[in-house]
């Protein structure tokens, strides 16, 4: 058993969104150094609020286990001489490792006898280990901006004021940026800001409590959610569901107190989004509705302190409410002035990038791509598709969008109905966008749907042609996020689509604009193995084992909804009783063909042996019956017609040579082979399907 380790860092007040992936950075960097230190733990916790971070650690060794280190030295030809006498080089090997000859063992190794020693090297006290380890780990704990302040150079995401560091319930000494280590945390800097001397974690958590300060984000989670119910409740209706905001509001406070206010019933006028908007972005407050579902004239903040008169706190959210909304109802008036339509030529002074032109140039390549894919989708809405394409970006330069960039879409949508255009003109404008995260749905109107694709396959054709690709966690212009809408839409509507066509079609456009930086072929290249792996992400969400989608895409990922039937054939038909055999006998199969560079030929008269005659007529019955299958898609089927090869197949390995020194005869044997695994190949590559368990 071990003895528990409690570190906090306290500082200035961390940004919400700060708080989250430091305790993630916290928590690796603490079991990377703790193991490459040979310290065993039984489990590590991370706590945080705006004002400080938290790592527990369970049960650490209280010393290093001993280590046996082996030393080696010159080889025993010239360690020793040809009566067995040690030479100098011998005795200066034993003198510099601090051992008797005697000590020296002789191993052999591929080069040859050498000397050896081994030394018992005794493990550190936790203890003397801690201070190195721990000031190491603040430094390398991961925030998106960091800073230096006073004469330190230590650099963290806020100037620290506090360090708490106990071991076994003793102060483990350490210095870091100015700041000693001792047993004290501070509590709420309104309500009990002193002092807060603790010994471990229950007791850590108990005093801290009590000192207005809830350090388990989990329970300060829940406790906002309760105030925030609390507060909405008072005001005659429920909070509107947001968990982004509400985690926010959780990571801003340390102890939440919720309060509700309302503001003037006249601003219901405007549209619920920009209402709702304009309460989440400049003042983190959630809107209220009535158990009906209508939005009231009432709000509910999440405050940091609990004053003494909440009339007071009240009356002032009220006030800033009412100006946020009163600059709201501004924009939107303003906008409502120009029709939408009238928008879009102001689109040629806005640059949508440095390398890609402006807002107009893209508009005109999403009227291309959306004319080119109502074609290949939906030949009836090409009209719709390309008036929505005109329109799709002309709420960017409206008032309201300027000063709300999250309701992009939104008020496009909105705008359009007041003009008079088509509804679905009109929602496809706001389904361009979607999905916007991995929980959000995807454009379900045809019109949505083409721009929707139309605007994710210019996003990512245009950036790749420049040279933008994403790298490491880096992907500054959401090109993973637009991947996988694009292939999520795809398979959610069952919608046949070959990649590399519309991929090749936006290239071209941009090739023409002098916009492309490298070759067609070499970008379509990248963007195709870009999107096949995203595709095999996406499948593996879905609950495919990873052997059964690389099995699918090793033979072709162009079409998503093409592999998608192939892929559920391949999943569906794996559980049957022959086609893991099958799977095995078709990897001999591989085996034997998948380097060879030339294609051959099968002539009857050339097959000799019973066996291979038996594969060849069973193969010709089975691709008889497969290749219409294979044709309309029924790929299970065709899946199912393939074991019926499993018996030939494992006797022609059993009692056919193939690589016989008669070259005609040879070719025509793996001419056979290669005829069946173009065949099978049609589905997937069985090889790569994991079948350790059937071949033990």
């Amino acid at each position: 058993m071990g003895k528990d380790l409690l570190l906090e860092v306290g500082c200035e007040e961390l940004p919400a969104r700060f708080i989250e992936p430091a305790l993630r950075s916290l928590a690796e960097e603490a079991e990377r150094a703790l193991s490459a230190a040979g310290l065993s733990f039984s489990g590590i916790r991370t706590l945080g609020t705006p004002r400080r971070l938290t790592l527990f650690v369970a049960d650490l060794a209280e010393r290093q286990p001993d280590r046996v280190e082996e030393s080696q030295g010159p080889p025993k030809r010239v360690a020793f001489d040809e009566a067995g006498n040690p030479t100098p080089a011998a005795l200066g090997f034993a003198r510099k490792q601090g051992v008797d000859l005697s000590a020296i063992r002789i191993k052999e190794t591929p080069k040859g006898e050498y000397l050896f020693v081994e030394k018992r090297i005794p493990g550190r006290d936790t203890r003397e280990l801690l201070p190195e380890i721990l000031t190491g780990l603040l430094s390398r704990i991961h925030f998106p901006k960091t800073m230096r302040w006073g004469s330190h150079d230590f650099r963290f995401a806020r100037p620290i004021r506090w360090l708490l560091a106990l071991y076994g319930g003793e102060v483990v000494p350490l210095e870091v940026a100015g700041v000693r280590s001792d047993r004290f945390t501070y509590g709420h800097r309104f309500l009990s800001p002193g002092p807060v001397e603790v010994s471990g974690l229950e007791d850590y958590f108990e005093k801290l409590r009590k000192a207005f300060v809830l350090a388990d984000p989990e329970e300060r989670l829940r406790r906002t959610r309760e105030e925030v119910a609390r507060a909405a409740k008072e005001a005659g209706g429920l909070p509107e569901e947001d968990p982004d905001l509400l985690s926010e509001n959780a990571n801003l406070v340390e102890y939440p107190f919720a309060l509700s206010g309302s503001f003037p019933e006249e601003y219901l006028e405007l549209p619920e989004p920009l209402i709702i908007t304009a309460m989440r972005e400049h003042q983190k407050y959630f809107a209220v509705r009535n158990p009906k579902g209508r939005l009231l004239p009432a709000f509910v903040s999440v405050n940091n302190n609990r004053p003494r008169d909440p009339e007071v706190l009240r009356r002032g959210h009220e006030r800033v409410l009412r100006a946020r909304l009163e600059d709201a109802r501004f924009y939107w008036q303003r906008d409502l002035e120009v029709r939408l339509s009238e928008r879009v030529k102001e689109l040629s002074g806005v640059v949508y990038h440095a390398l890609l032109g402006t807002l107009a140039e893209k508009t005109e390549r999403l009227k291309a791509l959306s004319g080119y894919l109502s074609g290949l989708l939906f030949p009836e809405k090409k009209p719709l598709a390309l008036r929505a394409a005109e329109l799709s970006k002309a709420d960017l330069v409206t008032e309201v969008v300027g000063e709300f960039p999250s309701l992009q879409g939104v008020m496009g949508r909105l705008y359009a109905l007041k003009d008079g255009e088509d509804p679905e003109v009109a929602e496809a404008l706001f389904e361009q966008y979607l999905p916007r995260g991995a929980e959000d749905r995807v454009a379900e109107t045809e019109v949505g749907i083409i721009l929707s694709l139309a605007e994710k396959i210019d996003t990512l054709s245009a950036f790749f042609a420049v040279g933008e690709r994403p790298s490491g966690a880096s992907d500054p212009y959401g090109l993973r996020r637009a991947a996988y809408g694009l292939l999520r839409t795809l398979l959610h509507h069952r919608l046949s689509l070959s990649l590399r066509e519309v991929f090749s079609f936006a290239l071209w456009m941009l090739a023409e604009k002098g916009l492309l930086r490298a070759r067609e072929a070499e970008v379509l290249s990248e963007l195709l193995s870009f999107m096949e792996r995203r595709l095999e992400g996406e499948f593996v969400s879905q609950g495919f084992p990873l052997d059964e989608v690389r099995a699918v895409l090793r033979v072709g990922s162009d079409d998503p909804e093409e592999v998608r039937r192939r892929l559920s054939a391949l999943h569906a038909v794996r559980e049957g009783p022959d086609f893991a055999a099958l799977a095995v006998a078709f990897k001999r199969v591989m085996n034997m063909v998948k380097k060879l560079e030339q294609r051959y030929a099968v002539r009857e008269e050339l097959l000799q042996e019973p066996a291979e005659k038996d594969l060849w007529q069973a193969f010709l019955e089975v691709r008889e019956r497969v290749e219409p299958l294979l044709s309309a898609g029924r790929y299970e089927e065709a899946l199912k017609q393939f074991t019926r090869l499993k018996k030939p197949i494992d006797r022609f390995f059993d009692e056919v040579f193939v690589m016989v020194e008669d070259r005609e005869v040879r070719e025509n044997r793996l001419g056979l082979l290669q005829e069946m695994a173009e065949l099978f190949l049609r589905v997937a590559d069985l090889s790569e399907l994991d079948l350790s368990e059937y071949t033990r």
